[in-house]
């Protein structure tokens, strides 16, 4: 058997090994139905506070924040950073979807909606990676959703603050190009 072979059969065994262990210790569980409750919480703060004059701009705020820290949930678990022992569904084991594509995307178009200066949204984006990294992070341990293990909380720090970074460059960037354009309509 070569390589291949053995990792392909390797992972059809951790397959049908996560899925038994998610049907029978994840769902319903009190972490299952809290991940359940700030999946659906923050998009209806979201859809209550997003300032719907501006719904296409802060759209693409929480879509890119979204897909950022999907992206960077993926390499974290794949590098052995950190694990998720409770997920909404079994096909999620490697990132943290009810984070990734709810309560971030809402965090940071809240920030970016609230502070359109560089000044105060760099501290607004200070405080959120701060309080996230300690706070947040620390509650999903507590609660058991979220599992350390080659990680420290102040290495998430950074990370947060470039991810507000970069929303606000390609945000300033995109709304730039599409006034030169609406200009010459």
């Amino acid at each position: 058997m070569d390589s291949f072979q053995k990792l392909e059969k390797t992972y059809a065994y951790l397959r049908k090994l996560w899925l038994e262990y998610w049907t029978q210790e994840v769902v319903f569980t009190y972490q299952w139905w809290f991940e359940i409750f700030i999946v659906i919480f923050p998009l209806f703060l979201w859809w209550r506070f997003v300032d719907k004059t501006r719904l296409k701009e802060i759209s693409m705020v929480g879509l890119i924040s979204a897909g950022i820290a999907f992206i960077l949930d993926q390499i974290g678990t794949s590098l052995g950073f950190w694990i998720y022992p409770y997920t909404l569904t079994p096909l999620e084991r490697d990132e943290f979807t009810p984070a990734d594509l709810s309560i971030i995307p809402f965090i940071y178009s809240m920030i970016y909606q609230r502070f359109p200066t560089w000044k105060k949204y760099i501290l607004a984006t200070i405080a959120y990676a701060v309080l996230t990294s300690y706070i947040g992070e620390s509650i999903f341990q507590w609660l058991g959703i979220y599992k350390i293990i080659k990680w420290n909380h102040l290495y998430s720090v950074p990370f947060y603050i470039l991810i507000g970074v970069f929303l606000k460059v390609v945000l300033q960037k995109i709304n730039s190009i599409e006034s030169q354009f609406k200009g010459k309509e």
